[in-house]
């Protein structure tokens, strides 16, 4: 640190060589006085060239003297203008782009193409490998949520959650691998255990525009293997005032739950300089889903069914699951908004802040098929893809959740200039997440003794079925279980960062030398209080035993059906009987104490990570060439403190009481880093990149715990020795892009990793006390090495130079390859290379439009391969992977008059399942977060939009 700083104190005296230099800067607009961002500005006989950030430029080292400054944007014609430039002072020009391309007309830029326009000359001059997409883009897509409007953007796929996108891969890597940032404020999670942000916290409508960075510059946070996203929100922008608002309503097919979405957006400038600005926004977008599924667990994922050795295998189904979900009640709101004052020579004060909460109230149902429960079971036929077993066991039960997480972020900073050229920026922030549960009740019913049977011959309707015993007569099942789980998670992040920059001339290249100092100070803690209960029932209100509870709360008289009517679900009890009952009979209940214990202790941590930070760069243009060299060095401390769990030889009791251990350490690390561009000609660049970053571990991952429960055959262990995953970036991409707004852009990359971090299975050892059934130990381990490598290709046009109607059509289509490859050691992996989990080897999107007059039409598919969601710590057969999937949505609008249009979205028209399987075998169905077959149908609103 102390290097970086001695290097730019010297660099800094050598700006006195600068001489009969001056600054200029002003604002680019378009016609109608919009400011326009990714403008290109380049000093006529000179290497000097810069770009527009939200409609203002800075050009340094610019010779004094009269000076001619060229301004270029895709979908207008070059402009050129000239200022007199005076030594050690800043002259001002302002520049309105007037005359468009001739295959476009003014208006069509001005409406229709502007989104695409202001994104693609981002992009242009990003001095990174990059994406960028407008909010005028955004909006003309049925995206309700941020990670849905990243699925269409080159290099990204999109991991779901019950239809809905939630997680973001971006060029295949997982989403743990990946920043995400608002404003360039880090956002804190609220995931339990992992580092991945849920992008559908976030409505997209609040983005001004969403900057993907997939190569990283040394000014920017090193944890971010795979990129990171920027969301941008709006600013008041000079002489244009803002004021929109959006009202649509709908239906979910399945389920026939409402669709509610509004919103509104209002900013100005005030006062006769306009130096003030204020800019609000608000979201509110209610989704009340259903949806079904069908999941498996299988002998080997546990390699232990209670049967002879050849029959550990895909053969065998421990138990498979019918689930109905015929509540998913989703809610989202946010607020968000920036406060400004413009200072002289183009320096501001901001403060920006928001909030986005997501609410997530859930009610499932399931039917368990428990083949190996119970101790006489065992299995009367098998074959490779049905089989028979007697004496199993079958469960109904009901889970009533409710989730509630929001985000927070706070930030204030300036940005100050010097007439010679210096800049300074500072800001300080505060992100808060937290995810509260205050209660998931799940109340079991068991049958017992039955002749249970199976076939999953085909692979998208595998069955299970009752031979011997009752699917939903309720005065068979028994009460068996009840269990509640309260949690609250916290993450909270203070950070701090101050940066200055110097104009240097070095030989032939000119530019700026960019130094500064970061912090981010991170605080988290997980909370879980967990209460198991048996299965004993005590007096109670309605008199009922454990052989009668079941029956005085099922209010169905016909059984349910799912799939359209293919399996028979039969019935269920009512939830709101089962929460009455709950609450009005507390004392009915028996506490396991000690599963209550050990999964109360299991679930909770608390982590404190600091993160500091210098870094030195430089961006230098010399010609068509830009060169971005640098380095970032980041120095990490942590203190994490978990629980120890240790049960006696009898696993019926705790060896010694609970006890928190808490572990510290600290790291540092160098990332140096390069990114250069070559202009070929005005639209066409070549962009190359060597850059490196880093993961570090999962936070449930790096805890000091041990948790361990009676009954469980595996054991966890957390590894607060895990060393932080490192990786070298190669970086390639050919960019052209069209007058007539579009572009073609061809890439390769490939990422080298280091200390990848995967969980791996040990047998127990005498010193593990885990009691008399864990045979396992499941901890997780740095592995040698892993790498990734791939392609991407996109294509973005306006057919204007099509006869007639024609030209009013365009494409938009990205496609992305990506192979991996890691080193894992375990069982069954000696000597075999498996990818790296979450990393998806094919995503893509075809996109078609039509934009004439005041219409709008947009037909979108969106593509994910298959790939390997889990390696397992067990077997290579218990991986899980998700079959690939491709969706249809559709998305339209009529302009009413100006500032006003009706629109529709039509979502998932495919009717598109999530699909998953586990180990080689395409009809042995997963479960959890990778069921077998979930299924959703479409939905869509129609709505109108107001703005002035």
């Amino acid at each position: 640190m102390r290097f970086i700083l001695r290097v730019a104190i010297g660099l800094a005296c050598t700006s006195s060589a600068l001489s009969a230099q001056g600054v200029v800067t002003g604002t680019v607009t378009d016609p109608s006085g919009r400011p326009l961002s990714g403008v290109l500005v380049l000093v006529d006989g000179t290497s000097i060239r810069t770009s527009t950030d939200r409609g203002q430029y800075r050009a340094l080292n610019v010779p004094a003297g009269n000076r001619t400054l060229t301004f270029r944007y895709i979908g207008y014609q070059p402009t050129s203008k000239t200022v007199m430039v005076t030594d050690g002072r800043t002259a001002t020009l302002d520049v309105k782009l007037s005359e468009a391309v001739t295959s476009l007309t003014a208006i069509e830029v001005r409406g229709q193409v502007v989104g695409q326009a202001s994104a693609l000359n981002q992009q242009r001059t990003a001095s990174t490998i990059s994406s960028v997409i407008d909010n005028e883009l955004v909006g003309r897509l049925p995206d309700p949520n941020m990670a849905e409007a990243l699925a269409r953007v080159p290099g990204i796929a999109v991991l779901r959650d019950q239809g809905e996108g939630r997680f973001v891969q971006i060029r295949g890597t997982s989403p743990n691998f990946n920043g995400m940032s608002i404003n360039g404020l880090r956002l804190a999670t609220p995931e339990q255990n992992s580092r991945q942000l849920p992008m559908d916290i976030v409505p997209s409508d609040q983005a001004s525009q969403i900057q993907v960075s997939k190569t990283l510059t040394p000014d920017m946070d090193a944890d971010a293997i795979g990129g990171n996203v920027n969301i941008v929100t709006r600013t008041a922008q000079a002489n244009q005032p803002l004021l929109n608002f959006t009202a649509a309503g709908g239906q979910n097919q399945l389920g026939g739950g409402a669709l509610v979405n509004l919103g509104a957006n209002a900013g100005k400038r005030f006062g006769k300089s306009q130096k003030f600005g204020a800019m609000f926004g608000g979201t509110y977008y209610r989704n009340d889903r259903a949806s079904q599924n069908v999941e498996g667990d299988w002998c080997s994922q546990t390699r232990n069914c209670g049967v002879g050795a050849s029959l550990t295998s895909l053969d065998a189904p421990n138990l498979f699951e019918y689930r109905d979900y015929p509540q998913v009640d989703r809610l989202r709101t946010g607020v968000n908004g920036t406060l400004d004052y413009l200072l002289s020579n183009s320096g501001k004060l901001f403060l920006r802040g928001s909030w986005n909460q997501f609410n997530d109230d859930e009610i499932r149902a399931r039917a368990r098929f428990r083949f190996r429960g119970g101790g006489g079971s065992r299995w009367t036929q098998v074959n490779a893809d049905s089989g028979v077993t007697t004496g199993s066991q079958f469960d109904r039960d009901l889970r009533l959740r409710e989730v509630m997480q929001d985000i927070y972020t706070a930030q204030l900073g300036g940005e100050h200039y010097t007439s010679d050229g210096k800049a300074l920026d500072w800001a300080v922030g505060f992100s808060r997440a937290t995810e509260n549960r205050p209660g998931a009740l799940t109340m079991g019913f068991r049958q017992s003794n039955m002749t249970l049977a199976y076939n999953f011959a085909n692979a998208d309707r595998p069955r299970a079925y009752v031979v011997t015993g009752s699917l939903d007569d309720p005065a068979r099942f028994g009460f068996n279980s009840l269990a509640n789980e309260v949690r609250d998670t916290r993450d909270e992040d203070l950070s701090a960062k101050i940066n200055g920059s110097i104009p240097v001339q070095i030989g032939a290249f000119s530019g700026t030398i960019k130094g500064g100092l970061a912090a981010r100070l991170k605080d988290r803690s997980n909370s879980v209080n967990v209460s198991n209960y048996t299965n004993a029932l005590g007096a109670n209100s309605l008199n009922a035993t454990s052989a009668t509870l079941m029956g005085l709360l099922t209010t169905e008289t016909t059984g349910r059906n799912l799939f359209d009517g293919d399996y028979a679900f039969g019935r269920t009890f009512d939830p709101r009987r089962m929460r009455d009952f709950i609450t009005a009979n507390p004392n009915a209940f028996t506490l396991n104490s000690l599963s209550s214990q050990t999964a109360t202790a299991g679930g909770s941590f608390a982590v404190r990570e600091d993160v500091y930070a210098g870094y030195l760069m430089a961006t230098l243009d010399a010609g068509a060439l830009r060169l971005v060299p640098g380095v970032r060095v980041e120095a990490t401390e942590v203190q994490n403190t978990g629980n120890l769990v240790r049960l006696n030889t009898a696993g019926n009791a705790l060896a010694e009481p609970i006890r928190a251990v808490t572990a510290s350490g600290s790291y540092v690390n160098v990332f140096p880093s390069l990114n250069a561009t070559y202009r070929l000609g005005e639209y066409t660049n070549v962009k190359a990149a060597v850059t490196t970053a880093l993961v570090r571990p999962q936070f449930g991952d790096m805890v000091p715990y041990v948790n361990v429960q009676a009954g469980q055959q595996t054991a966890s262990v957390g590894n607060p020795d895990l060393k932080a995953t490192t990786a070298i970036n190669y970086d390639l991409m050919v960019e052209h892009y069209f007058t007539n707004v579009g572009f073609i852009a061809v890439g390769a990359f490939a990422k080298s990793l280091d200390n990848f971090i995967f969980a791996t299975a040990r047998a127990r050892t005498s010193e593990d006390a885990v009691g008399p059934d864990a045979t396992q130990i499941i901890q997780p381990v740095n592995g040698p090495t892993a790498t990734l490598y791939g392609f991407e290709v996109a294509w973005q046009q306006n057919f204007t130079f099509l006869p007639g109607w024609l030209k009013s059509f365009g494409i938009n289509a990205n496609y992305t390859y990506t192979q991996s490859s890691a080193d894992i050691p375990g069982r069954g992996r000696d000597g075999v290379n498996a990818p790296i989990p979450e990393q998806a080897p094919q995503a893509g999107n075809i996109g078609l439009f039509f934009d004439r007059g005041p219409l709008s039409l947009r037909l979108g598919g969106n593509y994910a391969g298959s790939f390997v969601s889990t390696i397992s710590a067990v077997s290579p057969e218990a991986d899980t992977r998700t079959k690939a999937r491709f969706q249809v949505d559709a998305s339209g609008s009529y302009q009413l008059r100006r500032g006003m249009k009706l629109f529709g979205e039509f979502i998932n028209l495919s009717n598109t399942p999530l699909r998953a399987y586990v180990g080689d075998r395409p009809n042995r169905g997963g479960g959890g977060d990778d069921p077998s077959f979930e299924f959703y149908k479409p939905w869509g609103m129609l709505g109108i939009r107001i703005e002035r």
